[in-house]
């Protein structure tokens, strides 16, 4: 039977010198959070307002 690790991020960013409105910019390095954990096998499992829940399979 296949067992996971979890992992709980709070990913909220904060950039001096940006204007809360450019979501672009904000949606980016939401982006590339994500892609650094994917990178690192988390899968994201779901989602709660700023709280992100991750799950990767434990190998054996």
């Amino acid at each position: 039977m296949k067992q996971y690790e979890y992992k709980i991020e709070d990913i909220r960013i904060q950039v001096k010198n940006v204007f809360t409105s450019d979501q672009n910019t904000l949606n980016e390095l939401k982006v590339q959070k994500l892609n650094a954990l994917g990178k690192e096998g988390w899968e994201l499992a779901g989602v709660s307002g700023t709280t992100f829940y991750f799950k990767r399979e434990i190998k054996r």
